[in-house]
């Protein structure tokens, strides 16, 4: 029987659960029919105790572990490859449970303190940050400023252009970026940019739950970037935009972006207010009404 994710997962269930009876599915009449203990009848297979004894022990003995003992969720590949055959079982991609920063402030590493170079991207596991002692942060939307955050350190409000920077990221690190705004001091600033339209700011307001956090948006929009603006994004995030709007738990300056996004037709990448010398501003102490 091959021994992938899917199929030990399902015969973890079933364990678990111990049911007299399961809906069909390919996984599971494949464990039934290779352990040829299978009972299927109107798309059920049928099971008792015996049957369930066999599973876990044909498990058991071809993992080499107790099969209620694997843990499927673990994150990299190193700690998939110290319980299975398998490494590629971790639910991670190899840098989705790494955080990605630059800037120009100190990164408060146990191994001791790193001064960031904005010209550096630094890939580091969460629980290797001193996340508390974090005294300034700016949360970016889009990889590819990260990369290149020397161009944006002169577009930024002076209070932030000595602050560390970080990459929302994807999937599984995103879990991080959550976990990272709860643990970082209360008294730190953190400076949320994404972009420039309805589901940046929606994001934006998520984050706001966590932490109080000030919004990093455009000062003025000059005609040459209005005309980048995606209307096929705008129209999608049209929804997005309105029920943000309509909340009475948006704050009245964020509405009054939102108010210009809905007026202009607006949805404008991060890339696009660099690339065109947009300077930036604050809309300060987001998180309090929210």
């Amino acid at each position: 029987m091959k021994l992938d994710k899917q199929t030990v997962k399902a015969a973890q269930s079933l364990i678990r659960k111990s049911p007299e009876q399961v809906k069909e599915s390919a996984v599971l009449r494949n464990i039934v029919e290779e352990l040829e203990i299978d009972d299927i009848r109107d798309k059920k297979i049928y099971l008792t105790p015996s049957k369930l004894v066999r599973i876990e022990e044909y498990f058991s003995k071809a993992l080499g572990v107790p099969i209620l003992e694997v843990d499927l969720n673990v994150e990299t590949r190193f700690e998939a490859s110290n319980t299975f055959s398998e490494e590629k079982w971790a639910s991670g991609g190899v840098f989705e449970v790494m955080l990605s920063m630059t800037g120009r402030g100190v990164i408060p590493v146990k191994e001791g303190d790193l001064e960031a170079q904005p010209h550096i991207v630094y890939s580091m596991k969460p629980r290797n940050i001193y996340l508390s002692r974090i005294e300034k942060l700016i949360v970016v939307e889009n990889g590819e400023l990260i990369t290149n955050w020397e161009l944006v350190i002169p577009f930024l409000p002076r209070d932030y252009q000595d602050a560390l920077a970080i990459f929302r990221g994807y999937g599984t690190n995103q879990k991080y970026l959550n976990d990272l705004l709860r643990e970082v001091n209360p008294d730190s600033k953190i400076g949320l940019f994404f972009d420039y339209d309805a589901a940046g700011i929606d994001m934006a307001l998520k984050l706001a739950e966590y932490q109080i956090v000030d919004l990093i948006v455009p000062r003025k929009l000059p005609e040459s970037v209005v005309s980048k603006s995606k209307s096929e994004e705008f129209d999608k995030q049209f929804e997005q935009l309105i029920k943000r709007l309509n909340s009475s738990k948006t704050p009245e300056k964020v509405k009054d972006v939102l108010r210009n996004l809905k007026h202009n037709k607006l949805a404008i990448t991060q890339e696009h207010l660099i690339t065109h010398g947009v300077s930036l501003d604050l809309i300060k102490n987001v998180g309090e009404t929210i």
